[in-house]
């Protein structure tokens, strides 16, 4: 049995097809541009409340709109890269303190 579930993803894989559905195409999975605060903490395995009190105190960059906050992917993609390009332990809080002076100077320069 697992031989023949085994050859029906693999073969759906070939043609191009989803595993889950092997008579229709294959369909590509489009990243949000912003992340709510659940997305966010499951991304990072926080607990919500956790991921609030870093945004809220500024020690994990997003944008506050009303009363909702989001985080950006692209400060995601950011954090998963600094960290894969320094090959070690990154402490968020100072990241963003890094992120926020960079932030800062950009946008004073641009004025």
């Amino acid at each position: 049995m697992v031989l023949a579930k085994g050859f029906h993803v693999d073969r759906a894989l070939r043609a191009g097809e989803s595993a889950e559905m092997p008579h229709g195409p294959a369909q590509t999975r489009v990243e949000p541009t912003f992340y709510n605060v659940a997305e966010a903490a499951d991304l990072f395995r926080l607990d919500q409340s956790t991921m609030y009190r870093h945004l809220r105190s500024g020690r994990f960059p997003g944008l506050k709109i009303g009363g909702r906050y989001v985080v950006p992917r692209v400060v995601v993609e950011r954090l998963v890269n600094d960290v894969l390009a320094l090959g070690h332990c990154i402490d968020v809080a100072d990241w963003a303190a890094r992120w926020n002076e960079r932030t800062v100077v950009v946008a004073g320069g641009a004025a």
